[in-house]
């Protein structure tokens, strides 16, 4: 799997201030473990996405797209039109 998809996992869990710990409990494994997944040390299953997706309270198609500069941009653009 694309390293890209790893980083995003780890972007978009630190945008919504959830901790390691808290989601690695919520897939019930250790954080050191969850941890090898956002450094993209272990292999996502499909189901492991899914349920990612779903405590990350995003799509997998977000998790797969997901670009930080898209967010930077929209603010540029609503800043610029006030």
């Amino acid at each position: 799997m694309d390293l890209k998809v790893y980083r995003n996992i780890k972007k978009i869990r630190e945008l919504k201030n959830f901790t390691r710990e808290y989601v690695s409990c919520e897939l019930g494994m250790s954080t050191s473990g969850y941890g090898k997944i956002e450094r993209g040390e272990v292999d996502l299953t499909v189901t492991k996405i899914i349920r990612l997706a779903a405590i990350l309270e995003v799509s997998v198609s977000f998790i797969f797209n997901f670009n930080i500069n898209d967010i930077f941009e929209e603010t540029k653009k609503s800043k610029s039109h006030k």
